[in-house]
């Protein structure tokens, strides 16, 4: 920066590549320079892919600015987002890089300029809650869907470990008229009749006649389609539509008030993009997005901060603050029982007879005591391993009509059946 001579004095302005001003009665230069804009692959990448979480989250923000379990509500949650995202990105983007392949398909995340936004397979929520596995069938019908053994809340419960009060959120990103939108749906897994053990989740969801009877206004049943067929429930959200994206958070609160999750990454139906495809130069433009999603909710997966009726047992993991303080221990609420995967969120399992194994996971497990008895009497048995990510009992031998008792420092905390084959216990 330069004084200007008198001959140039009280000039303002811009002249050519310098700009004139004054300061304190004095004309001041500087010269103009225009900052490089570099272009090359890797940058424009970079640029893209935080263009994409960025566009991305504001869609999601309704239930994604409180979906990591552990992180404040709000902007520690956004910048959680964007990272954890962003690593994905940048290592699918090596990936396909490292076996020669091109870098397109990140394009059409932003077909701009065509009031069109499209998702990717975003990482949406991180928490130690079973975790409900979806799958999109493109052959189908473009149709969302569950696997379950059966039809009720027993089945779809134990399948995936969960119980009574969990509340699932069901995501999806749905094409219509070559637009994609974003829908939610909430169930709240407390059904009407007493036990719960036999209500018929499309009944109690969806009616024969396509109608939503179940009342309980924690639920929001935002669904188009729900039904089951053969072992497993089809869903789609809104207004219908092809199903391009979809994922189930599963929501607790436990009895100290503190809300978990699940992990959830959404699922991508590759075949529902069709076409929609764009160049570099487009992908570099700035985007148009649109987006009628009102939630009138600022916490959508807390049942609008009402809470469920909380965990019936003490399976969540601890914590305070509305998170999992570090170090603190969490308990998996499946158990390996020989070789098998089990649910053990009711406190009880039976398993075929004899019962020679039992495995138990979780984190920050090392300084837990773990012990098991026979029908709960006589010697302790002591895990033949034991870290802090679990413990494992093997040589077991527990026949039929008689029960394994597993306990967590010093409590009980499950117990194993053995059944024989055919579900008899002598």
């Amino acid at each position: 920066m330069a004084q200007m001579s008198k001959e140039m004095y009280g000039a303002t302005g811009k002249v050519g590549n310098k700009s004139y001003y004054q300061v304190d009665g004095k004309t001041y230069v500087r010269e103009i320079v225009t900052p490089k804009n570099p272009k090359t692959a890797a940058q424009t990448l970079q640029r893209i892919l935080m263009m994409v979480v960025t566009l991305f989250y504001a869609v999601l923000k309704a239930i994604c600015n409180h979906s990591f379990e552990g992180i404040a509500s709000g902007s520690k949650c956004a910048n959680k987002f964007k990272k954890v995202n962003l690593k994905y990105l940048r290592e699918r983007a090596a990936t396909l890089q490292g076996s020669g392949q091109s870098l397109n398909q990140f394009y059409q995340f932003m077909p701009l300029q065509s009031e069109k936004w499209m998702p990717f397979a975003a990482i949406i929520s991180e928490g130690h809650l079973p975790a409900v596995s979806v799958a999109i069938d493109a052959a189908g019908g473009h149709k969302a869907y569950v696997n379950s053994p059966g039809r009720t809340y027993a089945d779809f419960v134990n399948a995936w470990g969960l119980q009574r009060g969990d509340q699932l959120t069901f995501v999806t990103v749905q094409k219509r008229e070559d637009k994609y939108e974003a829908a939610y749906a909430r169930i709240v897994l407390n059904p009407r009749n007493a036990d719960g053990s036999g209500a018929p989740m499309t009944t109690e969801i969806v009616n024969s006649q396509g109608e939503f009877p179940c009342s309980n206004w924690k639920n929001q049943l935002n669904f188009s389609v729900f039904d089951f067929d053969t072992d497993h429930f089809n869903f789609v959200l809104g207004r219908g539509g092809i199903v391009v994206a979809a994922g189930i958070i599963v929501s607790r609160k436990d009895k100290s008030g503190d809300w978990f999750r699940s992990n959830c990454q959404l699922v991508l139906n590759e075949d529902g993009f069709g076409s929609d495809l764009c160049s570099l130069a487009e992908a570099m433009d700035r985007s148009y997005m649109t987006s009628d999603i009102d939630l009138e909710s600022e916490y959508y997966l807390n049942n609008a901060s009402q809470g469920g009726n909380g965990s019936t047992g003490s399976i969540t993991p601890s914590g305070g603050g509305g998170g999992v303080e570090p170090g603190h221990p969490s308990y998996n609420s499946m158990a390996t029982i020989n070789g098998v995967q089990q649910s053990i969120a009711g406190g009880s399992v039976t398993a075929t007879a004899p019962v020679t194994s039992v495995a138990v996971s979780g984190s920050n497990l090392g300084d837990i005591t773990f012990t098991a008895k026979i029908d709960g009497t006589g010697d302790a048995i002591n895990p033949t391993s034991h870290s802090a990510s679990g413990a494992t009992f093997t040589g077991l031998s527990v026949a039929t009509g008689h029960s394994l008792v597993v306990y967590r420092d010093g409590s009980v905390w499950f117990t194993v059946t053995a059944r024989s084959a055919g579900g008899n216990d002598d």
